[in-house]
């Protein structure tokens, strides 16, 4: 699939969405943090096993919150049956979706001319102004292992991409979309996501996304 002509998608600037929850970012973000590192602890559960674990509390999780959210802005998607029609899904899901769970939309968006192929990245980001860094959270993790046991490290990047995975997964069913994902750390950053979504709609067609 030619990848290489692309051009950016600018999302919303408008923060249009309402909470449905009373539990607020980064109250959500810090559960999540706690709940991996004790994941990562249990002793009675193989790698395996912790990876199926979160990627089925990533699915529950993002079902649910996409379910929440389109409730009252679905208004905002639209199929379009021509080029780019899963546009409208996948500015919703970077924008409306990834905030409301991780305090900020995604860093970039982009989708090839043919409409089939979208990248998106989320990058941690930090900018001056005047004496003062401001910090672009995004998927920033907290780090709660010594950053010298690269065992630890590397199982605990894993389990983050596995909950992501389901996150995908089930926000994306929220919209009936079938969907498969892989995630990936930019330069085994764990600030840095990237994560690619294999769907599979009614027409049995194929899209490729990257974040």
């Amino acid at each position: 699939m030619d990848q290489s002509s692309t051009q950016k998608i600018q999302l919303p600037k408008s923060n249009q969405y309402k909470r449905q929850s009373t539990i607020e970012y980064p109250i959500v973000y810090h559960l999540l943090s706690t709940y991996m590192f004790t994941v990562q602890q249990n002793t009675k559960l193989n790698k395996n096993e912790k990876q199926i674990r979160l990627v089925e509390m990533g699915k529950r999780l993002g079902q649910n919150v996409m379910e929440s959210l389109a409730s009252t802005q679905f208004e905002k998607i639209r199929l379009n049956p021509d080029q780019g029609k899963y546009t409208d899904y996948v500015k919703f899901f970077g924008k409306d979706f990834w905030s409301y769970m991780f305090g900020q939309p995604v860093s970039k968006v982009q989708i090839n001319k043919a409409g089939s192929h979208y990248d998106i990245e989320d990058r941690y980001e930090e900018q001056k102004k005047g004496n003062n860094t401001i910090t672009k959270l995004g998927f920033q993790m907290t780090r709660r292992i010594r950053l010298n046991d690269k065992i630890q490290q590397d199982e605990y990047l894993s389990l983050w991409a596995s909950f992501v995975q389901g996150l995908v997964v089930g926000g994306m069913k929220a919209l009936t979309i079938d969907c498969d994902s892989e995630v990936e750390f930019i330069n085994n950053e764990p600030s840095d996501l990237r994560f690619t979504i294999q769907i599979r709609d009614f027409l049995s067609s194929k899209s490729n996304f990257l974040i």
